[in-house]
């Protein structure tokens, strides 16, 4: 019984990162369904008469859940990430938006991650958006990025590919006139200042 936490736990994130992909109508679809499920589960531990006629009705209702609102669970939102970065300094990546900036004489760190990914928010919430590492960022002057593969977009797996990844976490720093700096999965705070403090 101890170890259904965990497993609560994890239905929780994922529930954050459908929430992240379908929006709060997806999310809260999903939720709708699971508590239909756990009625139908309660349903058919009964004993006696009340067993058949409740379960009978709980099925009938997961399967009315299902065709009502079951297509708001994988219902894609768009540009997951978007809305929580909006206020933020980071900019949606774009295909060629890379080689326009350096162009223009300017440094560029790409964030390639996904809301599903734990490491990928492990490493925005520890590292990148640590006041220090947000400074060095601007006293450099280089735009950032955030390439969202929650949905697995096919222009950002061609971006990985052609930088020898096959998926994310990744983080790519470019400068104009320098070779690509390819940063762990893993990210510390002195990596990040490290990798930074070579522009």
């Amino acid at each position: 019984q101890l170890m259904a936490f965990p497993m609560f736990a994890t239905v929780v994130w994922l529930v954050w990162v459908l929430g992240q992909q379908s929006g709060i109508d997806g999310a809260g679809a999903l939720l709708a369904l699971l508590v239909l499920m756990a009625l139908a589960v309660w349903a058919f531990t009964l004993r006696g008469t009340a067993r058949r006629s409740l379960a009978t009705l709980s099925v009938a209702l997961c399967a009315l859940g299902l065709w009502a609102i079951g297509p708001n669970v994988i219902k894609p939102l768009g540009s997951p990430a978007t809305a929580a970065d909006a206020s933020a300094r980071w900019q949606n990546w774009q295909p060629g938006r890379v080689e326009q900036l350096t162009a223009q004489g300017q440094n560029v760190f790409v964030d390639f991650t996904a809301a599903w990914c734990v490491s990928c928010q492990a490493n925005k919430r520890m590292v990148l958006s640590r006041t220090d590492i947000e400074r060095d960022f601007a006293e450099k002057h280089i735009v950032l990025l955030r390439a969202d593969w929650t949905n697995r977009d096919e222009r950002i797996t061609r971006a990985l590919a052609n930088m020898g990844r096959s998926g994310v976490p990744a983080y790519a720093l470019y400068a104009p006139g320098k070779p690509i700096q390819l940063l762990p999965e893993v990210l510390t705070t002195g990596i990040v200042r490290s990798a930074i403090g070579t522009l």
